[in-house]
């Protein structure tokens, strides 16, 4: 035997013994490498980036997302089959109206399964810059006190800290005493974590605000980074509370509702949110051609504006009247009151309303004005072949455009229009439940190709039976059931818009990156494991506006935290949620 022959083995058979000694001092230990709570196995992972999706496992310690990779030889407490399906970051809401649902004494509405189930993991507080509570303070430990199943951004809300400082006297611009006060309110949400100011200029009281009040109140959630989101100042030619009959000058528009939406981010420097931005009313058809230049210019120019928009073609929560609620009620015509008028809401003011209706139908003066501003609202809600008539005593009416019925009546949609307020349901304004389609799908294609548009609901938690104020009726929107699954299912699947992973982005990482969130948003290690798992064949959205309250199809699994909320399609009613504080002081 050779020297070499008796050398070669003993160096061969200590390599190998230091390599593996090397191997073993290098892994991690087998707990730390491979039990894990939760491993999502073999899904087509997109990442929320807007990148094609790619094969992973994910992993999952607790809240937290540990590690995305192959990992074969991996176990967990529980193994997610993830084979042939897509696994994405949680949906986040920019306009959502959930905050009252999720600070409910009612366990029912805090599950909010009507937003869970289409995969939404997040949303945002202060909805049209109203608060669920205030200070921020009580908002935060309402939410605490008894648990909700998704997450919650608090923003401060323009219209809580103008009632604050106004109270009822606020049909006027503010003075700068009281511009000031309401800085110090937001300053306070913002020390106390919130991360951002929202709005919603088009309502009471905020609509009578000045541009320089709003300026000035979003100036101070500058130093924080936060941002700016708004229902804007008007989304048609003419806001909603105004008529044809109650205008003197010329009207705000939606070309100055989004340029002062703009002028905020010009002014301040933050970034700023036209939400639930949309072209409303036929007469605006078409105008997001005109939008996307104003705003691809802004971004040019170093402003950072985004849009949120929501997947459809009709707005507003609920059925909308076609009527002026003015030609219903008192003994003049009065065309003081808009849509936002105490008279909306008064008590008995349909006791004698077909009395006053006829009166002032029979009267050729006020007739004029009454068609004139039916033809307006009839406009605002895409035209008399895009109004459906939703819910009236003759079930013939139901489903049938205003067109159609003025056409088998010998009517014009006008003469329809009043028929139903003097033979329909009494205690209903307008006689009838009508739902329009005041926007156009051509419109909702050209923001939602847009790099900046995010996705929102502008939904609350809809169909609880038995609790006030969450019931779904006939007309109510379907986006309460199905606003984030219609995303993908109608501009994806169906007309092949957008891709998907350009339309996952819209819902993670782009609002994560709009809010500030640094730890959601995106499949990455260290994230939080707000997760999304889907069925990209059988994706859908079944909500329609004659049946509102159908559950969506597709989404299997829906985690937030780390904890299930829908499992293998069935709802666990897990309440994991957490309020998603700001962290810091102002930044220097």
């Amino acid at each position: 035997m050779t020297a070499m022959n008796r050398i070669g083995p003993r160096t061969g058979s200590l390599t190998a013994f230091g390599l593996l000694a090397a191997a073993l001092l290098a892994a991690p230990s087998p707990a730390a490498a491979q039990d894990y709570d939760i491993i999502i196995r073999g899904g087509r992972v997109i990442d929320g980036t807007g990148n094609d999706w790619f094969r992973a496992d994910i992993a999952i310690s607790g809240d937290r997302i540990v590690r995305i990779g192959r990992m074969p030889g991996a176990t967990a407490r529980r193994v997610i089959d993830a084979a042939g399906m897509y696994v994405s970051p949680g949906f986040i809401d920019l306009h959502s109206h959930a905050d009252r649902a999720m600070t409910s004494i009612y366990l029912e509405p805090r599950r909010a399964r009507s937003l869970n189930s289409q995969g939404l993991t997040t949303v945002i507080g202060g909805p049209d810059g109203r608060n669920a509570g205030w200070p921020i303070t009580s908002e935060v430990e309402a939410l605490r006190s008894q648990g909700h199943a998704m997450n919650f951004v608090p923003m401060v809300g323009h219209t809580t800290v103008r009632s604050v400082v106004m109270g009822s006297d606020y049909e006027r611009p503010a003075t700068e005493t009281e511009i000031a006060r309401m800085q110090e309110l937001v300053r306070q949400g913002m020390e106390a974590g919130a991360w951002g100011l929202g709005a919603g200029i088009e309502y009471r009281p905020a609509r009578f605000s000045t541009p320089d009040e709003v300026v000035a109140l979003a100036s101070v959630v500058a130093p924080y980074d936060g941002f700016y989101v708004a229902h804007q100042r008007s989304e048609a030619i003419m806001p909603l509370w105004q008529l044809p009959s109650m205008v003197d000058d010329w009207p705000v528009d939606g070309l100055q509702g989004l340029e002062e939406t703009i002028n905020i981010a010009r002014e301040t420097g933050i970034r700023v949110v036209a939400s639930h931005h949309k072209s409303r009313g036929r007469s605006s058809f078409g105008r997001s051609a005109h939008d996307t230049v104003v705003v691809n210019a802004a971004r040019a120019d170093g402003l950072e504006v985004y849009l949120d928009v929501y997947p459809y073609e009709t707005f507003g929560g609920g059925a909308r009247p076609m009527i002026p609620r003015w030609s219903l009620v008192h003994d003049s015509v009065d065309t003081s009151g808009g849509r936002d008028s105490p008279v909306y809401n008064t008590d008995g003011i349909f006791d004698d309303a077909r009395q006053h209706l006829t009166r002032r139908w029979n009267d050729p003066a006020s007739r004029a004005l009454i068609e004139r501003d039916i033809a307006w609202i009839v406009d605002h809600n895409g035209g008399a072949d895009r109004v459906v008539v939703v819910d009236y005593p003759d079930r013939d009416f139901v489903g049938r455009t205003l067109a159609e019925l003025g056409a088998e009546m010998d009517m014009t949609y006008q003469e329809v229009v009043v028929h139903m307020a003097l033979n329909g349901y009494p205690g209903m304004l307008g006689g009838a439940r009508t739902r329009g389609y005041g926007m156009h799908d051509m419109d909702v294609v050209n923001y939602y190709r847009q790099e900046y548009t995010a996705t929102a609901s502008d939904a609350g938690v809809s169909g609880i039976d038995g609790v006030p104020g969450f019931a779904s009726v006939p007309g109510a929107h379907p986006r309460h059931f199905g606003a984030f699954t219609r995303k993908i299912a109608r501009y994806v699947k169906e007309l092949n818009a957008i891709s998907l992973p350009f339309a996952i982005r819209s819902m993670t990482g782009l609002p994560a990156r709009i809010i500030g969130l640094q730890d959601r948003g995106l499949l990455r290690e260290g994230f939080k494991a707000d997760i999304v798992i889907f069925d990209y064949g059988r994706i859908q959205d079944r909500a329609t506006v004659l049946e509102p309250a159908l559950y969506s199809e597709g989404v299997d699994y829906v985690m937030v935290n780390g904890v299930l909320t829908v499992d293998g399609g069935e709802f666990t009613d897990a309440l994991p949620g957490e309020v998603v504080l700001r962290q810091g002081r102002p930044i220097s």
